[in-house]
């Protein structure tokens, strides 16, 4: 990215690559694995990929009565890092997050 600013002559603090970014029309790592990871989970209930082992994992929430919040999964709760990182619950968690998501 530094060499990028350097030849677009693109003014930028050290470590600051946001002006760098946005003039190259690019997403930052954090936005892109997010965008990944929705991708993937819609892809896994959508059918394009082919895993049942990993679509039995998938936790949706099915609402006994009518409420307000529309959670399409439900998160096991996570007592550490570790588990609250695990790929399917942070997918599960993003997607949880997103009120635009659908699948």
């Amino acid at each position: 990215m530094s060499f990028a600013a350097y030849l677009l002559n693109i003014e930028h603090r050290p470590h600051d690559y946001d002006p760098v970014i946005d003039r190259l029309g690019l997403q930052s790592l954090a936005d892109r694995r997010i965008n990944i990871n929705k991708v993937f989970l819609v892809k896994l209930i959508n059918g394009s990929i082919d895993c049942p082992e990993l679509l039995s994992k998938v936790n949706f929430k099915i609402p006994c009565v009518q409420v307000r919040s529309s959670y399409p999964f439900s998160i096991p709760l996570c007592t550490t890092n570790y588990s609250r990182n695990k790929p399917l619950n942070r997918m599960m968690r993003i997607a949880n997050e997103d009120p635009s998501f659908s699948f």
